[in-house]
């Protein structure tokens, strides 16, 4: 692990514990319901005791630890209710944003928007996700993907939607890369639709902006609730 790089978004022993955990939990080396053994990644990571509870206290506040009744910590449980309430929101903070940046969003950002899907650089996303402060697993989810879609968030100017989206893509990461691990999306799909997305923005038609968002949710599969773990019953409550 390399300290001191700000390049990785590591500044600190601290930074490099959360960002290598925070790694192998989004990739699944750190099972779900596995009790962290600080004694034994202690070891691992090559720091102490203190940069590692610190580390510790920034995963449990990304909802990717949990302490349990015995104050044991463990990586927390994926949830078809946290994937379903989280889809929720998400699309609709999405809907939000396209509907909103087809009327602020500027020329510059757009450019930049363009050149980052006719280039599909993820070096390029990386760095612009990592400039933004937010943790970025590598080889994890698609990283163009996720930048793209900041830029068309930070498009709508509205500074309390960027901060909640910034969470709930921080928060989603997770669900997102086990849901493609189950059904793998094209990157010729995603930049189709991306590309629709910025004419509509171009446009400045907030209708057609928020119709495409749509589409990416139906088109994408982007509800991974219902790619994890299948469509949700329905309950008939005319029955008891």
């Amino acid at each position: 692990m390399t300290y001191g790089d700000p390049a990785r978004g590591a500044t600190t022993k601290a930074d490099g514990a959360y960002l290598e955990m925070r790694n192998q939990i989004l990739q699944g080396k750190l099972k779900p319901g596995s009790r962290v053994d600080y004694v034994q990644l202690s070891g691992a990571l090559g720091v102490s005791i203190t940069p590692l509870r610190e580390a510790l206290r920034r995963l449990e506040a990304d909802h990717l630890v949990v302490r349990n009744a015995h104050r044991d910590v463990v990586v927390a449980a994926l949830t078809r209710e946290e994937a379903a309430e989280l889809v929720t929101v998400r699309r609709e903070l999405d809907l939000l944003a396209a509907r909103l940046a087809a009327g602020q969003i500027s020329p510059e950002e757009l450019g930049k928007a363009r050149e980052l899907i006719a280039r599909q650089d993820e070096e390029e996303a990386l760095r612009y996700l990592r400039d933004a402060g937010l943790p970025v697993a590598v080889g994890g989810m698609l990283n163009v993907n996720r930048a793209f879609h900041r830029m068309v968030y930070c498009g709508s100017h509205n500074q309390v939607l960027i901060q909640y989206r910034d969470a709930i893509s921080t928060r989603t990461e997770r669900y997102v890369i086990v849901a493609r691990q189950i059904n793998n999306v094209s990157p010729a799909a995603y930049r189709l639709l991306h590309e629709k997305l910025l004419a509509a923005l171009e446009a400045r038609d907030a209708e057609a902006a928020t119709d495409v968002m749509r589409a990416h949710y139906r088109e994408l599969d982007l509800d991974f609730a219902n790619v994890i773990f299948g469509p949700a019953r329905r309950v008939d409550r005319g029955r008891r």
